[in-house]
């Protein structure tokens, strides 16, 4: 049986670190185009430093977005589970879906489709229309994962750096794109925070 717990302080930290993870990447983007482009020669050193530095933050902001929006999922996932009986996917797999290759196109959409229909209707959720807000975050997930693979490919086959402007390029519409992502995401977990967070007046007056 999992244990019910409010979602709302979890839910406004993620909001922030997805918040800072978004500026820490156009940041990044901005710095290293200042450097490659708009920086004098004897600006070039600190430009690079300072673009290393965004590099850096972004990477570090990545990695607490990955723990904390995972760390999220699993929590909104278990809430779940204790709010109705017809979820077919753990708490667990609703994280580890997305580090399973093939299987993390879908698996990751059922898992949040079905925490977010079950934060809504209970277990009473079978029929209900599909959510428009996790397919436009699964879309956007799935759009930005493929430009940003992309751009890496062609950065490891760009030896001479020949092809960097469209490498930055594609990095660009991934930047851009990711904001979206970011801002449906936070909009996605706040609705499903609010809807389980009347979970304990129902239980109270069942």
């Amino acid at each position: 049986m999992h244990e019910f717990r409010d979602l709302g302080t979890l839910t406004k930290v993620a909001a922030a670190a997805l918040l800072i993870y978004m500026v820490t990447r156009i940041a990044m983007l901005a710095t290293i185009y200042w450097a490659d482009s708009v920086a004098a020669p004897q600006e070039m050193g600190a430009a690079l430093g300072i673009a290393a530095i965004a590099s850096g933050l972004f990477l570090l902001m990545l990695v607490v977005c990955l723990v904390i929006v995972g760390r999220w999922i699993y929590r909104a996932s278990a809430n779940a589970h204790a709010l109705s009986d017809e979820m077919t996917i753990s708490p667990g797999w609703a994280v580890g879906w997305y580090f399973v290759p093939v299987m993390n196109l879908f698996k990751p959409y059922q898992a949040m489709r079905e925490i977010w229909l079950a934060s809504h209707f209970r277990g009473n959720w079978h029929g209900e229309p599909r959510p428009g807000v996790v397919g436009l975050w699964w879309g956007l997930w799935i759009v930005v994962n493929i430009i940003d693979n992309v751009s890496t490919r062609l950065d490891h086959l760009d030896a001479d750096r020949q092809l960097a402007s469209g490498a930055f390029v594609f990095d660009c519409v991934a930047g851009l794109l990711n904001v979206a992502l970011c801002l449906v995401l936070i909009s996605l977990m706040r609705q499903v925070a609010r809807a389980q967070s009347t979970a304990p007046y129902e239980e109270a007056f069942a």
